[in-house]
């Protein structure tokens, strides 16, 4: 069992779309920013696991390098929701948003 989790700066309409797009690879709502990759650089640093579960994955940002300043999107196990509280917190220290897919709901910073 997993649980889905999304973060992003900006973007225009509605969350729940946003998140449901994300998980087609389509981030064209999201505007990339540098907060974004800070968060996805501290992420990986803090919790280097969360890499095999991670969007867009390495191989997406060689292919577009600007993806990676547009969206995270976990995909995190049962063991690793024990970091959700850090995870929320670190997403609003950057100032991002998102969607839960677990509680189907947006994040807010």
């Amino acid at each position: 069992m997993s649980s889905d989790f999304a973060f992003w700066a900006r973007g225009s309409g509605d969350p729940g779309d946003i998140f449901d797009n994300l998980a087609e690879g389509d981030a064209a709502a999201l505007a990339s920013s540098p907060n974004v990759l800070r968060f996805r650089a501290e992420l990986l640093s803090r919790w280097p696991d969360l890499g095999d579960v991670l969007e867009p994955d390495e191989h997406d940002v060689a292919e577009d390098p600007e993806i990676a300043g547009r969206y995270v999107l976990l995909t995190l196990s049962v063991r690793q929701l024990d970091h959700l509280v850090d995870l929320l917190a670190l997403a609003k220290q950057h100032g991002l948003v998102g969607f839960s897919g677990v509680a189907g709901e947006p994040i807010e910073a």
